[in-house]
């Protein structure tokens, strides 16, 4: 079996869509898959045994701004590369729905291959970014994204119900599924009940500094709480935002750090940490809300509309109604005068992640993949291996 990716930014932390497209294909390519990457050139940390098809940087007036504000770039397609990266390839399998993924589909289908596209962008966060009206724009983001790319698709993956909800709306009316990010195992394995909220409470909040995530509600939140010098947050993430949330925090006298932290030092934030805090107003599904609950910390997480997170935990008092900072000191208070709470947030939201075991979703993922391709051959003994 060979997979080809398209992940333009195949190197850039704190996003999502690389984060997931990373474990899936290291997950692959320990099973023995052949995995080709689509990707910008430059890559600093590779993945063993992924091949990576590299493209240069995309220029285009307008389009950069965009990028650079989401902290994402875009590769330039490059039609004879792509071609190259697609011989003899089982299926073609869409994570970035920009350029390079639209020429790449265009590749397969004169190749006949199968194509497979993850629903990762939300049309709101683009447009937030932007500072664009998004109940005006947003309609007319989504309709790009059916025409040049998921019209084309074989099978449309969304993370959530709720991402596959946003994809009936903007529309797309073929074949959909729901296949979670999942959580690794390592994530469960790095579970810590917790008892109570110590006398000082190490506050995580992790994602791109960026408006849709809403750290200044949180930042007004732990400036409200009862005893607000118990509390200390670090924001691990980078972005636009974060002069912003700083002179904020510092205003309202909020100790708070702000670190863009590598994949281990993350680990041990969230193994030290004692509360996690998500106020983000859009999400798919909220991978840095799963890990949280994977590794037994307490969580509260804005119920937005516009957001999967807060579907994520069955108890009440884990979600604050947003966008309300009130409502989320007034939770986080809760916490600290109610040690049994906490206990309960940390060892019921662990269980519900154990049923998002990452495992299961590759084994989704490759159903996917052999149900789209007559050759493909499933590897032997696939739901202990993957």
């Amino acid at each position: 079996m060979v997979i080809v990716m398209v992940v333009d930014a195949w190197d850039q932390p704190f996003n999502g869509t690389v984060v997931s497209s990373r474990r899936f294909a290291e997950a692959m390519v320990a099973m023995g898959i052949t995995v080709r990457v689509l990707a910008l050139e430059g890559q600093a940390h590779p993945v063993a045994g992924v091949e990576l098809y590299e493209f240069p940087k995309l220029s285009i007036p307008g389009v950069n701004r965009v990028m650079e504000t989401m902290r994402v770039q875009l590769a330039k397609p490059e039609r004879l590369r792509i071609r190259d990266a697609l011989q003899g390839a089982s299926l073609l399998h869409v994570q970035f729905p920009l350029f390079l993924g639209g020429m790449a589909i265009t590749e397969a289908r004169r190749m006949q291959l199968p194509v497979v596209a993850s629903f990762h962008v939300q049309a709101e966060n683009i447009l937030r970014n932007l500072k664009l009206p998004t109940p005006v724009l947003s309609t007319g983001v989504y309709a790009l994204m059916r025409h040049f790319i998921f019209r084309h698709a074989d099978v449309v993956l969304a993370p959530s119900a709720f991402a596959r909800t946003l994809v009936r709306d903007a529309g797309i009316d073929g074949r959909v599924e729901v296949l979670s990010n999942g959580v690794p195992a390592d994530q469960l394995a790095a579970f810590q009940e917790r008892q109570e909220l110590p006398e000082q409470v190490s506050v995580l909040c992790v994602g791109r500094h960026a408006p849709e995530k809403r750290y200044d509600l949180i930042i007004k939140a732990l400036a409200s709480v009862t005893d607000k010098h118990r509390f200390t947050v670090t924001f691990a993430g980078m972005g636009p935002a974060r002069g912003a949330l700083e002179k904020l925090s510092a205003r309202l006298g909020v100790a708070a750090s702000f670190v863009s932290p590598s994949d281990e030092e993350l680990k041990a934030l969230y193994a030290r940490a004692d509360l996690f805090l998500h106020a983000g107003e859009s999400e798919l599904e909220g991978m840095s809300v799963m890990q949280a609950m994977a590794a037994g910390v307490p969580v509260i997480v804005s119920d937005s509309q516009a957001s999967a997170a807060g579907e994520l935990t069955a108890i009440a008092e884990s979600r604050f109604s947003f966008p309300d900072a009130g409502a989320l000191a007034r939770r986080i208070d809760e916490l600290t005068q109610n040690p049994d709470l906490v206990n309960r947030i940390s060892r019921e939201n662990h269980e519900a992640m154990r049923r998002l075991d990452h495992r299961q979703s590759v084994n989704a993922l490759l159903d996917v993949y052999a149900g789209l391709h007559a050759g493909i051959v499933l590897p032997d003994g696939l739901n202990e291996a993957a």
